[in-house]
């Protein structure tokens, strides 16, 4: 190690800065622990945080009396307020469903005596949109970003030897375009405990020398003494990847600091060859950094955070990261759904981030509204390039180089994601170029643009424009990349652009043409005739699709093929907002594949399997590298016969792979083969079908005047189904192919007699229709809802429906049995509702209706089974297997719903435990390589929650690269 410090090349300087104000940014710890009061770490100098998480206090104020009766007083009367739950937002409680305006949140804790001579800050992650905050009767101050997370230093205010109360104020009536205002507060509250002299933040800048192989590590640590003494104060860095010391930086010198004072200390260094792994998005290598302060030898405080190495550059109209030409591909995503609105619980964000991936998305300006800090800490494990925002749309008073808002917003997002190697480039707006609408927006695009650049050179400063293809003076000529959103003659308009802004780079931030289906198989997107044409073009680094999933909205325009649904639910995603997958999804997944070819060919005795990476004269185009094969051959009822994997080596853009054999001669009703990233999120799917489906049974029935429609079980092999209905006069009406867990024909005769016949259909052609012969008349009856998705909760469940334009209400039944239905009340939400639980932890069983104006009320729906979550921890995934690798294993499983991510406990043949979580939770492959993992002998393996708390164990079946693991009899 000393040899190692010998060689580091030390560049010190000591800054004072101002003293941060009651509203400082820093970088803030992790998500809050569920429990009252839990250390960020075992060592005691960390700083401790206290969730206030839980059941507060709340009460709607729609007359505004809150002024005049003083409610940010402990002495008001809070007897008949409500309950609801912090982080979280009052929109999914169906009496607040559409409720906009002010509403007051109460909640009381405990001081602690050893607070005393600490700092104590009050954070909230986020609270939508405007707040004000009081605690023990003082106003601490309010927030206008209601994305941004906010903090008050509240030492002086605090009782430490008792209760004490704290009210917040939320006001949620900023609403930016088609976006849902989901009101709350969103994200976790917390207090952070920390002495009071204590690191602030430490940012890490790290520059790989691309052609040496080495990285400039420059470390920028605040500190702050907020005592009435001068100290000496030292800090000392550590590096460690993958839990391993690679490097210790202990020489800076001792700083003296003046009382209630700030300081900066600026060190670089140099991190050797050997130990640098650089961060991509197919292999995003990360490094923890933790640094030390002491005052007199004597260890004070310590502070942890997470960084990368990248480098991110644009130069001859292209994109490069760590050196190499990309021509990336991404999606735009409204980060909520009908069941948590905006809240966003790390189950959620971990369900999206780990479709996006497997839709093969790796660049996006994802969401407008700035990510939580989870969010980008799960990018930058998972490997996602992304473009955060100063959210300013459209017409918008704040387009002004004056106003101080946007300024600290920006600010406030430097200050917040400084470190996360994810975030490559920072916006400075969103369609707000148009001269006309915002006259100022020249002066405030540039100075914005220079601002971002001079807070943070190291990322790419840009603006998102409309306007770039009918405005030759664009604000997009201040952009290093033209970022350009259309929905429309898209080839023509690009070329447009090109004439523009001949000397930069162009990528479509946002392209789309209609809305598309809130029923899965009802989507209609053409994605080869919407990008297709594009991929010639070299200037244009590549395209993001909008949208990933459909959000509630009650945007209605002037054209029909932009007005939102009846239930709430806009359909631009190849995801519903309940995330059932559409049509488009798998069309995107694969036209985003790397792959240009993937061929699967079972004329010979052996499979064989053809691949070759898309060129750089398409996208998208990268390094594929740490990819594989995993290849499956199943029965007709889907059981795995024998499963393998198949590595593959890297290969550079448009380089063919040589062929692969998959060795497996025996029979099987479907060969599939999966291709699969360094992860194992699963990039694309191929198949043969050798067999035909087998029938699947019609569980419930409807009829209407001229519709029937059949609820069904799925068929193991089917990737469609088809209802026929059979005339008395022998005429067969023929209802659309479907994807969906039900299937209709309509064109019906009133009160006639048909026989049903239900058909599972795969490539291999059309099963035996269902084996129960069913015979049904057209009624005068009214279908019921659709119930789309179900999902329980500790103390509730949701239920995910459809809307007709008649109808005006829902009803729904209830109980803890089957068939005896205890509770009944009236739905008046759109889209989807909330019923609380009659029996926490227990399963609940429902059925569904409409209300229909001029009609009668609709039948009811088939009975749902809610399995609501329990206080004892989340289920294990069913009939897990891992695949041996040369490294470790890759875990097929199927995904547990509300899961975080798996714990595997692992014994080796001399009985040694060791335990194992994965970052993935909703991928069908997880990669692990772990050394210790290949000495396995036994493996288990529990679900992870929100707390992180492990639910009971189940086995893993553990097989080499080829096994049998069923037989092909299930004819």
């Amino acid at each position: 190690m000393i040899k190692l410090l010998q060689k580091l090349k030390l560049v010190l300087s000591i800054t004072s800065i101002i003293l941060l104000s009651a509203c400082s940014l820093t970088t803030k710890p992790s998500a809050p622990s569920a429990t009252a009061a839990q250390s960020n770490h075992n060592n005691q100098h960390y700083s401790e945080k206290v969730s206030l998480a839980g059941q507060w206090q709340f009460q709607i104020d729609p007359y505004k009396k809150a002024d005049k009766q003083h409610w940010w007083k402990t002495t008001t009367n809070t007897q008949n307020w409500d309950k609801i739950a912090v982080p979280g937002v009052w929109d999914v409680y169906d009496k607040y469903a559409d409720y906009m305006g002010d509403a007051w949140y109460r909640t009381e804790f405990k001081g602690d005596a050893k607070w005393q001579q600490q700092q104590v800050r009050l954070v909230f992650d986020s609270v939508y949109n405007d707040s004000e905050v009081w605690l023990n009767d003082v106003y601490l101050g309010a927030n206008k970003l209601g994305f941004m997370a906010f903090e008050f230093d509240i030492s002086k205010h605090l009782n430490t030897q008792g209760s004490n109360t704290l009210i917040v104020k939320v006001n949620n009536r900023f609403r930016r375009g088609a976006v849902w205002n989901w009101g709350g507060i969103r994200r976790p509250v917390y207090l952070e405990v920390r002495p009071q002299t204590h690191i602030e933040k430490v940012y890490v800048t790290a520059q790989p020398n691309l052609a040496e192989g080495s990285a400039n590590i420059k470390l920028e640590t605040f500190i702050a003494n907020l005592s009435d003494e001068k100290i000496n104060a030292k800090v000392e860095h550590k590096l460690l990847r993958k839990g391993q010391v690679v490097a210790i930086y202990n020489d800076t010198p001792t700083v003296t600091m003046a009382a209630n004072n700030q300081t900066k200390l600026t060190a670089s260094y140099q991190l050797a060859p050997n130990k640098v792994a650089l961060w991509h998005f197919n292999n995003p290598n990360l490094y923890h950094i933790e640094t030390t302060l002491s005052i007199n030898n004597q260890i004070v405080h310590q502070h942890k955070d997470r960084f990368g190495i990248r480098t991110v550059e644009v130069k001859d109209r292209k994109l490069f990261l760590n050196g190499e030409q990309v021509r990336l591909v991404g999606l735009n995503m409204v980060p909520e759904d009908r069941f948590d609105g905006n809240a966003l619980p790390l189950s959620r964000i971990k369900e999206d981030v780990d479709l996006l991936k497997s839709l093969n998305a790796n660049f996006a300006r994802l969401s407008g509204p700035a990510l939580p800090k989870e969010y980008l800490d799960y990018l930058d494990e998972v490997g996602f390039l992304v473009v955060e925002e100063v959210a300013l749309w459209g017409k918008d008073a704040l387009v002004d180089p004056d106003h101080p808002l946007p300024k600290q917003w920006l600010e406030r997002l430097v200050s917040d994601n400084y470190n996360h190697p994810s975030v490559i480039a920072r916006s400075v707006g969103n369609e707000i170029g148009d001269l006309n609408k915002n006259p100022k927006v020249l002066e405030y695009v540039e100075g914005a643009i220079a601002h971002a650049k001079e807070l943070d050179p190291t990322r790419l400063a840009v603006y998102i424009s409309y306007s770039a293809d009918y405005q030759k003076n664009d604000p997009s000529k201040f952009s290093e990349i033209v970022m350009f959103n259309k929905y429309g003659k898209h080839e023509e308009r690009l070329q447009v652009v090109d004439s523009y802004h001949p000397d930069k780079p162009i990528f479509f931030s946002e392209i789309g043409t209609a809305l598309d289906g809130v029923d899965p198989n009802e989507s209609v997107l053409d994605v080869e005739a919407l990008m297709g044409p594009l991929r010639k073009y070299p200037y244009l680094i590549g395209t993001s699709h909008f949208a990933f999933s459909d959000y509630r909205s009650t945007w209605y325009d002037e054209k029909p093929s932009w007005t939102t649904d009846f239930s709430q639910n806009r359909a631009w995603g190849v995801l519903t907002s309940y995330r059932n997958k559409k049509r488009s999804f798998v069309k995107l997944q694969n036209f985003y594949s790397p792959l240009e070819k993937f061929d699967l060919d079972t004329s010979g005795k052996l499979p064989k399997i053809k691949l070759k990476s898309r060129a750089l004269n398409s996208f998208p185009a990268y390094t594929m590298q740490g990819y594989r094969l995993i290849w499956q051959a199943l029965n007709r009822i889907g059981e795995t016969i024998q499963i393998g994997q198949l590595p593959i080596a890297t290969l550079t853009p448009g380089q063919n792979a040589p062929a692969f054999v998959v060795p497996y001669s025996g029979d099987y009703a479907k060969l599939q083969v999966s291709l699969i990233d360094s992860a194992g999120y699963i990039a694309q799917q191929i198949s043969h079908d050798k067999q035909v489906p087998l029938s699947s049974e019609i569980k419930a029935h409807f009829t209407s005047l001229d519709t029937i429609r059949v609820i069904y079980e799925r068929s193991a092999l089917a990737n469609e189904y088809q209802l026929v209905a059979i005339a008395p006069d022998g005429t067969q009406i023929k209802g659309k192919s479907t994807i969906n867990h039900f299937a209709e024909v309509s064109g019906l005769q009133p009160q006639t007699e048909y026989e049903l016949h239900l058909y599972a259909i795969n490539d291999a052609g059309r099963g035996q229709a269902n084996s129960q012969p069913l015979k049904v008349h057209t009624a005068p009856n009214e279908l019921p809802p659709i119930i789309w998705a179900t999902e329980g909760k500790l103390d509730a469940f949701h239920i995910g429906f459809s809307v007709g334009r008649n109808d005006f209400a829902f009803e729904v039944q209830y109980g803890l049995n089957s068939g005896e239905y205890t509770h009944k009340h009236l739905v008046q939400t759109k889209g989807a509702t909330r019923i609380p639980a009659i029996e926490q932890g227990k399963d609940h069983y429902f059925k569904f209706r409409r209300l229909i104006t001029g009609t009668v009320d609709s039948d009811w729906s088939e009975e749902h089974k809610v399995v609501l979550q329990s206080a004892s921890g989340l289920q294990p995934p069913s009939d897990a297997v891992a695949i041996a690798t040369a490294k470790g294993y890759v875990v097929k499983l199927p995904p547990v719903r509300g899961a975080t991510g798996y714990r595997l406990t692992a014994k080796n043949a001399k009985g040694e435990k060791f335990e194992l979580d994965t970052k993935l939770a909703y991928s069908n492959f997880i990669n692990l390589e772990d050394p210790r993992l290949v000495q396995a002998t036994s493996v288990q393996i529990a679900t992870l929650d929100a707390q992180q708390h492990a639910g009971e164990f189940a086995s893993v079946e553990l097989v080499s690269q080829t096994v049998t693991l069923a037989s092909n009899s299930s004819k």
